[in-house]
This record gives structure tokens, C-alpha cells and sequence, in this order.
């Protein structure tokens, strides 16, 4: 197990990444959070990681490769399908939500931008996945 438990953010947006980092930063300083800005740039990365990170927060709308496709291609590797992996998007259906969950995602977040909600959505979300 990690001595300092890594979570991977995958989006697109500049000032998500942002706002995820300076929660992480203030509020779950006990995390490592690593920014990637794509799933492409993700996947590349994690076989040169030293530890399997204990939490994706995946993105569905990015350019390249969508957040289902980036989980469908991790999901797809032995070695990383015990790894969580959060869903997250603004505007889902309902048949994109169950197609995540088909596919292998530990759950499904509605994206926020309030920091409030956005701050206990992302300690849920670390508490949860340390205890898996």
C-alpha cells in the first residue's frame, strides 16, 4: 500500500484541475493528487508509476479519448482493474451512467463547481476508496 495514498485526476479543463488541486491542497493535504489532461496522457503514464494510485477521478467529456473510453482501455488491464475509478461529469443520462458502471466504475459524481460541495464530494470520495 502506498505510504501516501495517490489519487489521478483526469480532465481537460484547466480550471477544474485547478480548483481540484487547491481542495486537495487545503483540505486533503494527506493525498498526493497527480493532473492529467487527458485519458491518453493517463494511460501512457501509469505503467511508469511507482504505485497504482488509489483513486481515478475520471472526466466523460474530453477531447481524444472520453472519460468511458479511457476507463473501458484501464478497466481492460488485469493489473489495474481493482483500481477505483469515479466517474464524473456535468450532464450524463441516464444510459451513459449505467454504461460507466457496466464498464467497471466504482460510482458516478455529478461534476461541481462549488467549492463547498466539490470539497465533501472529494472527501467522500477519498475516504470511501481508502477503505476498498
Amino acid at each position: 500500500m502506498n505510504a501516501v495514498p495517490q489519487v489521478c485526476l483526469v480532465d481537460d479543463t484547466a480550471d477544474y484541475r485547478f480548483l481540484v488541486e487547491s481542495i486537495f491542497e487545503r483540505y486533503i493535504p494527506a493525498y498526493s493528487l497527480r493532473l492529467f489532461v487527458n485519458g491518453q496522457a493517463f494511460l501512457d503514464t501509469l505503467p511508469l508509476m511507482d504505485e497504482k494510485p488509489n483513486l481515478v477521478l475520471l472526466d466523460q467529456h474530453m477531447p481524444q479519448l472520453s472519460g468511458y473510453q479511457t476507463l473501458v482501455a484501464l478497466k481492460h488491464q488485469t493489473n489495474y482493474w481493482s483500481i477505483p475509478v469515479v466517474m464524473m461529469s456535468a450532464d450524463a443520462s441516464h444510459s451513459e451512467i449505467s454504461s460507466f458502471y457496466e464498464a467497471g466504475a466504482t460510482s458516478f459524481l455529478t461534476k461541481s463547481t462549488d467549492f463547498n460541495a466539490l470539497t465533501e464530494t472529494l472527501l467522500a470520495a477519498c475516504q470511501h476508496a481508502s477503505k476498498s
